[in-house]
């Protein structure tokens, strides 16, 4: 357990990008970056953070996410659900790039 963010640092998602160097930071920001026009599309933001990422719902309440997985069940329970496979969403991203 980080005991400055109280994230678990042992288990990986296989989402998880560990930040080593440059490289791998730009592709955790990139990976935040995909994932976060997800999360605007319901309404919160998704940032990087560490090894994980911030997410921060309609309230401006915050929490911590390990990977892409728990980003999806703090989504849900800070009243913002969202389906990353859901056609209508993936539609509209990919009319907009």
């Amino acid at each position: 357990m980080c005991g400055f963010c109280g994230s678990s640092l042992d288990s990986r998602h296989w989402t998880t990008i560990p930040v080593t160097d440059a490289r791998a930071t730009r592709a955790r920001f990139r990976l935040a970056e995909a994932a976060g026009r997800l999360c605007a599309a319901a309404g919160f933001r998704l940032a990087p953070w560490g090894n994980g990422f911030q997410v921060t719902g309609r309230t401006g309440r915050r929490e911590l996410a390990s990977d892409l997985a728990q980003v999806w069940r703090l989504a849900d329970r800070l009243g913002s659900p969202v389906d990353p496979l859901d056609d209508s969403i993936l539609d509209r991203l990919e009319r907009e790039s």
